[in-house]
């Protein structure tokens, strides 16, 4: 019998899988935040090509526009680090779609500082997008769902540095992610008596705008070229970025009633480099 031989040279990337358009979510409404970046537009578009009303919420007006209109879904402005704007975000989802049966919250950033010269302003704005904002639109959805006697799901985005951190210039990105692994896993709990699903993924090698944007603040720092370094950045198993729709795909199976025994849960989607 031949030997089998395994190495990572002449690797080909693994072909980009489809999710599944049949109607899973018919009757749902969900509301994304982060709609307009690589993985909530992909969100936004399957969740509606599997049968859900989607209501659309980002910080660019004009993305949100030209959004609304490719997919013909209401959607608005926020500023998720506004107390008052999340709140009315939120209210807008549900009047517009008349109710909602769960949220998905892609909104974050990644800004660069140095570990030791991180001031109080900069991780006040990380913590403030990054956790504090998601958390008051979950819990604004959970009370609607609550009174209204729903169950509900709900799918966080943390990221790989939650559990592996980048302290070389992402320390406080890194924290912020971390916390949205705690925080998915404590309203999970706290939702669960609820019937409202709580988890999050944590994706990786994401071939989005935030990626090439990470890139070129490397590439400034670095002095090496942002193509160069952006091609760099891709899964070692796959061989490959993974792409926004795949990233979708697992959210979309996160809401649906075939994950109901997966709960507080912290998934990667980083194309298997993280090993836990």
């Amino acid at each position: 019998m031949a030997a089998f031989t395994f190495s990572s040279q002449h690797r080909r990337p693994l072909p980009v899988r489809d999710a599944d358009p049949h109607p899973i979510h018919a009757g749902k409404r969900f509301l994304v935040l982060g709609a307009t970046g690589g993985v909530g537009s992909e969100t936004c578009a399957l969740l509606q090509a599997q049968g859900a009303a989607v209501f659309a919420a980002d910080l660019s007006a004009e993305k949100i526009a030209q959004l609304s209109d490719t997919l013909n879904i209401p959607g608005a402005t926020v500023d998720i680090g506004s107390e008052t704007e999340t709140a009315a975000c939120v209210e807008a989802a549900i009047t517009a779609l008349g109710g909602l049966d769960g949220l998905v919250n892609c909104i974050g950033i990644a800004e660069h500082f140095a570990p030791l010269d991180t001031k109080r302003s900069q991780w006040q704005r990380t913590m403030e997008i990054n956790v504090i904002g998601g958390y008051e639109a979950a819990a604004l959805v959970a009370k609607h769902l609550i009174a209204a006697g729903r169950p509900g799901a709900m799918v966080n985005i943390a990221s790989e540095a939650g559990k592996k951190g980048h302290s070389e210039t992402m320390l406080a990105y890194s924290v912020s992610k971390a916390a949205v692994i705690s925080l998915t896993r404590m309203l999970s709990e706290a939702l669960a008596t609820h019937d409202i699903n709580v988890n999050c993924l944590c994706p990786g090698s994401i071939a989005t705008p935030m990626l090439q944007d990470v890139a070129e603040q490397f590439a400034d720092m670095t002095g090496g070229a942002q193509t160069d370094i952006f091609d760099s950045m891709i899964s070692t198993q796959m061989h490959c970025h993974v792409q926004p729709s795949e990233v979708a795909g697992a959210i979309s199976f996160l809401l649906s009633d075939a994950a109901l025994p997966i709960r507080g849960q912290a998934i990667n989607v980083d194309g298997g480099d993280t090993p836990y």
